[in-house]
């Protein structure tokens, strides 16, 4: 038995326009889409750290303000010069690791404070003999204009 193979002519059609591949344009306006939705997620995560870094340095900076009025409270009860001890403590803040903020060792901080002692704001002694005097404690940032923390308290000294 022969069988007879017939050879049939396959015909290639020439290739359509849509099975070109993409064109210039479509590329340009994919990547572009895609941009947009990478770069718009990725821009408010930059804001947000920026913005998390800023309210961590206002809330330190607030501790450190309460921190003046709390070193003056402590002068006083100690019985110690008010005025020498505002002076020792209102500097540029330096941060140590084992020591936390203090004025003498570790590395400079963006912190700058301030303490001042008005013994003139109610001079008006109490039939004891006391004084109130109002403590100022004022932080100051480097590179935050107009943005101090201001801390405030009234004692009375005998």
């Amino acid at each position: 038995m022969i069988y007879l193979i017939k050879k049939q002519k396959t015909r290639i059609s020439p290739t359509s326009s849509s099975s070109r591949g993409f064109t210039l344009i479509e590329t340009f306006v994919a990547i572009t889409i895609l941009m947009i939705t990478v770069l718009g997620p990725m821009t408010l995560l930059s804001k947000a750290l920026q913005e998390s870094r800023y309210i961590k340095d206002e809330i330190t900076a607030t501790f450190l303000a309460q921190e003046g009025t709390e070193i003056i409270i402590y002068g006083r009860n100690s019985f110690l010069n008010l005025s020498d001890l505002a002076k020792d403590y209102s500097c540029n803040l330096m941060f140590n690791k084992d020591s936390g903020y203090n004025c003498k060792e570790g590395s400079l901080t963006i912190f700058e404070r301030e303490i001042v002692i008005d013994d003139n704001y109610y001079n008006n002694p109490d039939p004891d003999g006391s004084d109130q005097y109002l403590i100022i404690s004022t932080v100051k940032r480097n590179g935050f204009l107009n943005k101090d923390i201001v801390s405030t308290s009234i004692i009375f000294v005998n």
